[in-house]
C-alpha cells in the first residue's frame, strides 16, 4: 500500500477529557487543523490529488486513533469527540473530513466487537500507519441499503479458507486505508451476509482509478476489485443469514453513527461557506455603495436566513448525538432525519450564500462554488432522502 508508512507515530498521548489540563480536542486543535488543511483544499480539489500530508497531520496527533478503545493503546473517543472532529477538519477540507468520518466510525463499531485480528489493525491506528472504511456499494448493485445481495462472493476452498472475488465502488480513502470491511454474500445454498476484514495489501486486490466527481474529489473513492483473494479459515464469523434480526439490528448502530457523523461533516462545511460570505460581505465596498456590502439590509436578511438554518443543525446535530450517548439502543430513525434536514440546509444555505455573490460566488479562485459542489454530496450518501421519508412516515403511520 503506498505512501501510508508516511505517516508518523511518534507523538504523545493526550487525554480526551475537556477538564484536563491537556485534552485532545482543544478547540485551538481543531482551529489549527481547520487553517492547515484549507490551506491546500483548493489544490486537491483541482487535480483530484490525495491528501497524504493532512493525515500525516492527523496521526502526528494520533486521531487516527480517536476511537480506537484505550485498551489498544487509543484514544477511547466516542461520538461527540468524533463528531467535534470531523466537522472542523471537513470544514477546512472536506475529502479528508469524509474519510476520517469512516475511519472514526469503522474503529468504533470494531472495538465494540473485537473480531479475530483487531489489535493488528487498532494498532496500525495508533501508530498511524493504516486506516479503515467499508466497502457496500457495488457497479451493478448501487447501494445495498435498497435492497439485493451482494455481488461479491465468499467462497469457502475445501482447506476452510475463504476466497473473495468481487467488485466495489467508492473506495473512499484507498490510498491510505490498511484494512477493508468488505459486504459479501457466500455462495452457500442458504446464503449469509456480512462483512469480512480484508488487508488491503492481499494479493488479488486492484484499484481501478474512477473517481472523477464534482465533489469531494480528493476522496481517491476508486473502484476496488477482487480477484481470487484469500482470507483465512474463520474470516466468516460475521456473517449472518440475509435478512436476520441480528443483521438488521447490527445495520441500527452502524445507521446511527453514520448519520450524525454526516450531519457534522457537512454542517462544518456549510460554516466555512458561511464563514467566507461573511469575510466577503464586510470587505467588498462597491465604489456605488461607498460601504461594505455587510450594510445592505437586503444581504442581512439573506445573511439571517443561513444563520437560521445552521442554528436548526447545530440544535438537531447536538440533540441528536446527546440522546445517542445516553441512550441503551441505538434510535435509528432519528438520525437518519437528522441527515435528512441537515444535509438539505446545508446545501439550501449555500445557495443562498451564492445568490448574493454573483460571479465572486462561482469563482474558482474563491472556495464557496467548491464548498456548495461538496456540500451537494450529502445527499447521495446512503440513506437518502426518499428512503428515509418513506421509513419516517412508515413509522409515524404505524403508531
Amino acid at each position: 500500500m503506498t505512501s501510508s508508512a508516511q505517516l508518523r507515530k511518534n507523538t504523545p498521548m493526550l487525554s480526551l477529557s475537556g477538564t484536563s489540563s491537556d485534552p485532545i480536542l482543544t478547540d485551538q486543535l481543531l482551529s489549527e487543523l481547520r487553517q492547515e488543511f484549507a490551506a491546500t483544499a483548493a489544490q486537491h480539489d483541482a487535480d483530484g490529488s490525495f491528501p497524504f500530508a493532512n493525515f500525516k497531520r492527523l496521526a502526528e496527533a494520533r486521531l487516527l486513533a480517536l476511537t480506537v478503545p484505550k485498551r489498544f493503546g487509543g484514544l477511547g473517543g466516542g461520538i461527540s469527540e468524533a463528531a467535534r472532529l470531523v466537522a472542523a477538519v471537513g470544514a477546512g477540507e472536506a475529502s479528508t473530513g469524509l474519510v476520517l468520518q469512516m475511519n472514526c466510525m469503522m474503529h468504533y463499531l470494531l472495538g465494540r466487537r473485537q473480531p479475530p485480528g483487531y489489535d493488528a489493525i487498532a494498532r496500525a491506528a495508533v501508530a498511524g500507519t493504516g486506516t479503515v472504511n467499508a466497502l457496500q456499494a457495488e457497479p451493478d448493485l448501487g447501494s445495498v441499503v435498497r435492497g439485493g445481495l451482494p455481488g461479491t462472493v465468499a467462497s469457502r476452498s475445501a482447506d476452510g479458507t475463504w476466497r473473495i472475488n468481487g467488485r466495489k465502488s467508492y473506495a473512499t480513502g484507498s490510498p491510505i486505508v490498511g484494512w477493508w470491511l468488505t459486504l459479501v454474500r457466500t455462495d452457500e445454498d442458504t446464503p449469509r451476509v456480512g462483512t469480512v476484514i480484508v488487508p488491503a495489501a492481499s494479493p488479488g486486490i486492484s484499484v481501478v482509478p474512477s473517481w472523477n466527481h464534482a465533489g469531494l474529489r480528493a476522496t481517491a473513492s476508486h473502484e476496488l476489485r477482487f480477484d481470487n483473494v484469500v482470507l483465512p479459515a474463520g474470516a466468516d464469523q460475521a456473517l449472518l443469514p440475509a435478512g436476520s434480526p441480528e443483521q438488521v439490528a447490527g445495520r441500527a448502530l452502524v445507521d446511527e453513527w453514520f448519520c450524525l457523523l454526516t450531519a457534522a461533516l457537512y454542517d462544518g462545511i456549510a460554516r466555512a461557506g458561511r464563514d467566507w460570505l461573511l469575510h466577503f460581505l464586510h470587505s467588498r465596498v462597491p465604489s456605488n455603495l461607498g460601504q461594505p456590502l455587510a450594510t445592505v439590509p437586503r444581504l442581512q436578511g439573506v445573511v439571517g436566513e443561513i444563520e437560521s438554518l445552521l442554528l436548526i443543525n447545530r440544535s438537531l446535530i447536538d440533540d441528536a448525538i446527546l440522546r445517542a450517548e445516553g441512550a441503551s439502543e441505538p434510535d435509528q430513525l432519528r438520525a437518519q432525519l437528522v441527515k435528512h434536514v441537515v444535509t438539505n440546509n446545508v446545501v439550501r444555505a449555500l445557495e443562498l450564500a451564492l445568490s448574493i455573490t454573483g460571479n465572486h460566488g462561482l469563482d474558482r479562485a474563491n472556495p464557496l462554488e467548491r464548498h456548495y459542489r461538496d456540500a451537494l454530496c450529502g445527499r447521495v450518501h446512503s440513506p437518502q432522502s426518499d428512503s428515509i421519508l418513506t421509513n419516517a412516515g412508515r413509522a409515524a403511520l404505524a403508531a
